[in-house]
């Protein structure tokens, strides 16, 4: 086992400990020594995987005059890898979802297929530090046949999703989807992914053709996708689905898009539609072809059953309903040994990752109010620390920090103990915090966009704000660079405007918590000066 060490960011001591007294602290902590989170070479490690299980034997289900395929589709898991209790439906994990699908495949060994439309991996401390590759096996162990590309597989790089789609259980390998991913240059998909693939079952042959909403592109950090384009997808599916049926003999088509239901275009050639990224249960039709999306978390399971006349081969369909997972599933559905054996070849590298134990929650954070509190000030300390520290960066005043709370900060932190992994489950994303410099001008009227973000702010109403002078915001790459953030009236964002600081919000959260040790919400109250919505008087 090989494992590096890196060091978080640090916030200058003097800046942190000078902000804690405008939080409700009124005495002066011990600063600790700095966080250390070690980091794992997943490429190096040893792991021994468990024998690949032997699927699909025999042929589909047979009901009177028709034979049965059932389709299974899991989409945004986000490497939700253990079983999780909700009150909106609980996250099944990987093993309970594999003794699932078990138990399905059952009903049909030989025409049944499981199916994702997209953004499995980024999203706990479990996957990412994995990067993807645990999450991935124990999908190649499921018998997963295809993958559709989603927003957060370039979360980190195309060279991640070229090695994750290159890594084999055996000889087996995902074939990872998406038709209207083009490079910028050459116009051709990259070597990563696949417009189609084909899955036999039985005599009947099972085309499934993957993509990603033409618009997504502005839900990715620009230099994850910068050599990439999300193309409109619909002539392109049209053709490829002909093609399977004409030129490949293929007796149905499924689409898997990462994209939301009402938003999949009006598809020709397919014969049963699964959706992605929108995070909500749906069933719909587009064609008169059912169209379904789950949960995010695997708290949904997607099925659609298409019936072949044995004579004709006509397609009908049977039941297209979500599986919802309940608490009560965590002592209803057995942990599959194999899965969990995966698991534990990588718990013990994981483990020395999310189980550090950080400080105290005195009650709840959540996400929508204390945490994004916590979350903006600890950015724009670190963006002062930066400053202070610079010998080259120009000594401006930092007006505001700003993060996105629906999306960038995706979990509350629960009371009692707080470990980096609850800390990685509420800031998933390597976001690095960046100073953005403009005029007072152009950053009041973009400020007018943020009053529902986590926002800190220096000034208390528009009227502090000089126009003609210069000022930096305090935010991530991903909102500096997107058009959902500030590239929206920054088109000519340049290099000289744009200053990364190196520090990953996610760290500098767990560092202002250990530092702090013991928390509670009102330390960081909505109702305290600097932490009130922005002025709607701009």
């Amino acid at each position: 086992m090989n494992i590096l060490k890196k060091s978080v960011f640090i916030l200058a001591s003097g800046l942190l400990l000078g902000t804690l007294s405008g939080c409700g602290k009124t005495d002066t902590p011990k600063v600790k020594d700095p966080l250390v989170i070690p980091t794992v070479d997943v490429e190096n490690l040893s792991v021994t995987l468990p024998e690949y299980p032997t699927y699909n034997t025999g042929n589909p289900k047979s009901e009177g005059d028709y034979d049965i395929i059932d389709l299974y589709e899991v989409s945004d898991f986000h490497g939700a890898v253990d079983f999780k209790e909700s009150s909106s439906g609980a996250y099944p994990g990987l093993a309970r979802m594999a003794t699932y699908f078990d138990s399905k495949r059952a009903e049909n060994p030989g025409g049944t297929l499981i199916l994702s439309s997209g953004d499995m991996f980024q999203g706990s401390a479990d996957s990412n530090s994995t990067r993807g590759y645990m999450v991935n096996y124990c999908m190649n162990y499921m018998g997963f046949d295809a993958m559709a590309i989603g927003n957060h597989e370039f979360d980190w790089t195309d060279a991640w999703i070229r090695k994750n789609a290159n890594l084999a259980y055996g000889t087996r390998k995902i074939p990872y989807l998406g038709i209207n991913i083009q490079d910028k240059t050459t116009h051709a998909m990259p070597d990563f992914v696949t417009a189609s693939t084909i899955v036999e079952r039985g005599e009947y042959k099972i085309g499934i053709i993957g993509a990603i909403g033409s618009e997504l592109e502005s839900s990715i950090l620009h230099s994850c996708v910068e050599n990439y384009d999300f193309v409109p997808e619909l002539e392109l599916i049209n053709t490829e689905a002909a093609r399977l049926k004409s030129e490949d003999g293929c007796d149905a088509v499924v689409l898997l898009e990462h994209q939301g239901v009402p938003n999949i275009p009006s598809v020709q050639n397919v014969d049963a539609i699964f959706g992605g990224h929108a995070h909500e249960n749906k069933q719909e039709s587009i064609n008169q072809v059912p169209a379904l999306a789950t949960k995010n978390y695997g708290r949904g399971i997607a099925h659609i059953q298409l019936k072949f006349d044995k004579t004709s081969k006509e397609i009908s369909y049977g039941p297209h309903d979500i599986k919802t997972f309940t608490n009560s599933d965590k002592e209803g559905i057995a942990e599959n040994a194999g899965i969990k054996a995966i698991m534990n070849e990588y718990a013990p590298s994981i483990n020395s990752i999310k189980n550090i134990e950080l400080g105290e929650a005195k009650d709840d954070l959540a996400y929508n109010a204390a945490l994004k509190n916590i979350c903006v000030k600890s950015m724009f300390d670190s963006a002062t620390a930066s400053l202070a520290a610079s010998t080259e960066i120009e000594k401006l005043d930092i007006l505001a920090s700003f993060h996105n709370i629906d999306g960038g900060i995706r979990d509350d932190i629960k009371a009692g103990k707080i470990t980096y992994g609850s800390v990685y489950a509420a800031f998933p994303f390597d976001n690095e915090v960046v100073l953005i410099k403009a005029k007072g001008s152009l950053l009041k009227n973009k400020m007018k966009n943020f009053a529902n973000f986590g926002v800190y702010r220096t000034f208390d109403t528009s009227a502090d704000i000089n126009v003609n002078n210069y000022y930096y915001i305090a935010t991530t790459d991903y909102l500096a660079l997107s058009e959902a953030g500030f590239n929206g009236p920054l088109k000519s964002l340049s290099d000289a405007d744009l200053i990364r600081t190196g520090a990953v919000v996610r760290d500098i959260v767990a560092e202002m918590i250990y530092q702090l040790d013991s928390i509670k919400s009102a330390d960081f109250p909505n109702t305290a000066k600097g932490y009130e919505p922005i002025p709607m008087t701009f």
